[in-house]
This record gives C-alpha cells, sequence and structure tokens, in this order.
C-alpha cells in the first residue's frame, strides 16, 4: 500500500494537461523560425543572383555591339558591378573569364574560379578579348556572404574556404565584324 500511493500522484501528473501548449509551442516555433529566416534568404539569394546576370548581360551587349572600345578585364568587371548594384564589395570579390570558344571544343570543361578570401590562393585571369568573328564564353563569380549565415538555408550553404558562396553567371556570344 506504501507504493500505491506514489505511483497514483504520479499518475495524476501524467494525466494533467497543463502546459499542453508550451510544448506544441516549442515543438512547433524553431520550424517557423526556419521558415520565415530561410524565405528571407532564399529571396535575398535570387535578387542577388538576377542583378548579378542582369549585370553581365548588359555589360556582355555592349561588348558585344562594339560600344567598349579597348575592353580591359578592369573595365568588364567594373560594368558588371556597377550594373549589379546590390552585390556589396563586388569589386573585390569578383573574377571573370572571358575566352574564345570553338564549336568542336564546346563550353571549357574547367571549374569555376572564384575569388579565395583567404589571400593564399589568386585564381590564374583567363581574360582573352577575342577576334572578329570569335565566339566568346564568358564566366562571372562573384563570393558573397548569406544574409544570415547560421539560419535557415543560409547555414547549409556551401561555403567556400575563406567564407562566403559563390554566385555564378554564365554568358556566350559572338563578336561582330
Amino acid at each position: 500500500m506504501v507504493y500505491g500511493g506514489k505511483f497514483r500522484k504520479f499518475g495524476k501528473y501524467l494525466r494533467a494537461n497543463r502546459g499542453n501548449a508550451t510544448v506544441e509551442f516549442v515543438l512547433i516555433f524553431p520550424v517557423l523560425i526556419w521558415i520565415v529566416f530561410s524565405t528571407f534568404e532564399l529571396g535575398w539569394m535570387t535578387t542577388r543572383q538576377m542583378m548579378l546576370d542582369r549585370g553581365v548581360s548588359l555589360t556582355i551587349r555592349d561588348l558585344r555591339l562594339g560600344k567598349i572600345p579597348n575592353p580591359t578585364h578592369e573595365a568588364l568587371k567594373d560594368l558588371v558591378c556597377d550594373r549589379a548594384t546590390i552585390l556589396r564589395d563586388c569589386k573585390n570579390s569578383i573574377f571573370m573569364e572571358l575566352v574564345p570558344m570553338t564549336l568542336s571544343a564546346g563550353l571549357p570543361q574547367t571549374s569555376t574560379q572564384c575569388i579565395d578570401r583567404t589571400g593564399q590562393i589568386t585564381p590564374v585571369e583567363n581574360f582573352t578579348a577575342g577576334l572578329e568573328e570569335d565566339i566568346m564564353f564568358v564566366r562571372v563569380c562573384v563570393v558573397v556572404d548569406p544574409l544570415m549565415p547560421g539560419m535557415g538555408i543560409g547555414a547549409g550553404l556551401n561555403q567556400l574556404s575563406g567564407g562566403g558562396f559563390a554566385m555564378v553567371a554564365y554568358s556566350a556570344f559572338k563578336l561582330e565584324p
């Protein structure tokens, strides 16, 4: 009989429903917060990618039409960054490749090169202005930081060695005479 009284009190404790709302809140709240932060992160990533694509597209259009006399690597990078207005520290985190492409070889098979923020490795600039009638391939990589690096999908992005993640834009065009 001594144990029966203790078990009845424990059973009464298990049947109590005080705090049910707290348990539900603790289980659901982190999921809802993760969804909210992921939504903001995905929207911001999409906006930055769209602006990078826009900057590359406008710059390559001007290059293709001959509106940029004697194009240099720095001049094209500056134009892309000026047109992709929302990319923070773009001029220090952008890497651009411009190479001639042959129809028999297709697209370049090399991996995308990006700026290494650790400063240990500087990618070789592969920049050739090309000749008339050449088909040119352009690849631009910008290293950006997540809006909320520890929350939502920002925590799951593939980080580069120096921090941040790579956003890449591609384009191809034919130099007109």
